[in-house]
């Protein structure tokens, strides 16, 4: 079984969870480096287990292979992400560069579906 570790950094205060993937029991350890400040001042202050759902497949899959128009008008992180077969977390960096047609929508981050095909065009270029 799976376990889940929950850490609290006593420098920064930063919490993070680490992934056993043995026993809770086996795999406790009391004090872990933290990923923010690298100091290894971060105190295990729960566990717990992981439990894995099944869940269905998207009836769509979104690809480079797919018809322009069968996205929406206005595109999200996600859309960007699998359309370009990335990460979200790499979608968020291309949608973070100057050269984007970003739209903010408060924290949210946006591109025109046509926008984004001229850009992705330009890098062809």
């Amino acid at each position: 079984m799976e376990g889940i570790y929950t850490y609290l950094c006593e420098n920064c205060s930063t919490l993070f969870g680490v992934v056993s993937r043995f026993s809770v029991l086996e795999d406790k350890i009391e004090t872990l480096t933290c990923p923010k400040c690298s100091k290894k001042e971060a105190a295990c202050i729960g566990e717990g287990h992981i439990n894995y759902l099944n869940y269905e497949k998207r009836d769509e899959i979104i690809t480079n292979d797919t018809d322009e128009s069968q996205l929406p008008e206005l595109l999200t992180v996600e859309h960007v992400a699998d359309y370009l077969n990335v990460s979200e977390r790499t979608a968020d960096e291309y949608m973070g560069n100057p050269d984007f047609p970003l739209i903010r929508l408060k924290r949210s981050k946006r591109v025109f579906r046509d926008d984004f095909f001229d850009w992705l065009q330009s890098k062809k270029e």
